[in-house]
């Protein structure tokens, strides 16, 4: 994938583009902690007529946009981003995205659908509203870290490595992994690590930028989702935790031709696990 940086108003985005240029372009956003290039498996075996671009979003990567985690609050932080990136298109986009990364496409169709052609959301978080307001009242009490787990780990995970193959080592002993290519798993050291003033392996996404993203959620995607007009796919692993029954069925209510769909044998990190099947569904919804 070609490599460019896309100044927007606050710093440089860092992009990475299939090489084909058309006006059929899907953009695409990672989840929380990885970065748009960990992607290139699924993201190759998109419709070749379509323009495929991917990112690395704030504080991910090698994007240089200020990423201070004291000041974070609210994911319409990478809404924000992501519309100034779409707006370098003069037409509408196919959005795209995994975890924290469907949820920031969501927020920006929401509010500005006109640069929206359609959206296909990878196990989005989009969580029930009455989690949502008990969480916000944990927050309130400084008591969220009770009922978020992955905060708190974030901030504790290792993150320092004397080579590449011992990071490779170490991420493929880890369960999030398990069900995840070797080749992958090497995107990801390669893509989502770089080297320290000691020579030593860290991560790029700063563990403290991580966490300060798992504490947060979005009321927000539940904002005129019944007002907009364009084709929406949801593909899910059974059983998802951040869009789980109570959200689907408020998601169908709202906005019924919404189509979702699972991938069977499949966590939370589908779209690395069973790239071919994903890219699938996402290829069948634009045809």
């Amino acid at each position: 994938m070609i490599k460019e940086n896309v100044k927007i108003d606050t710093g440089n985005i860092v992009t990475y583009r299939r090489s084909k240029e058309t006006n059929d372009i899907l953009c695409f956003s990672h989840a929380n902690g990885f970065c748009g290039q960990v992607y290139t498996e699924l993201l190759n075996k998109i419709d070749s007529s379509y323009e495929v671009i991917t990112y690395d979003m704030r504080g991910h990567g090698e994007t240089d946009l200020i990423a201070d985690s004291r000041k974070l609050k609210s994911w319409y932080t990478f809404r924000d981003d992501l519309e100034q990136l779409v707006q370098k298109h003069n037409v509408p986009v196919t959005l795209s995205g995994h975890s924290m990364g469907g949820t920031a496409s969501l927020l920006l169709a929401l509010s500005k659908p006109k640069l929206v052609k359609k959206l296909i959301l990878i196990d989005p978080v989009i969580l029930p509203l009455r989690y949502i307001i008990s969480y916000k009242l944990l927050q309130i009490v400084n008591l969220a870290h009770l009922a978020s787990p992955l905060s708190k780990n974030a901030l504790i995970r290792r993150n320092l490595w004397k080579s590449e193959a011992e990071a490779h080592k170490y991420f493929s002993s880890k369960p999030l992994f398990k069900n995840i290519s070797e080749k992958i798993i090497t995107d990801y050291v390669q893509y989502g690590l770089k080297k320290n003033d000691q020579n030593e392996y860290v991560l790029k996404c700063d563990p403290r930028w991580e966490s300060a993203c798992f504490k947060l959620t979005s009321h927000e995607v539940w904002f005129d989702l019944k007002k907009i007009n364009i084709p929406i796919k949801i593909i899910l692993t059974p059983n998802s935790v951040v869009c789980n029954v109570t959200s689907q069925n408020r998601i169908k209510k709202l906005n019924p031709q919404t189509e979702i769909c699972f991938i069977d044998e499949t966590s939370h990190m589908l779209p690395l696990e069973k790239t071919e099947d994903v890219a699938s569904e996402i290829n069948n919804f634009l045809a």
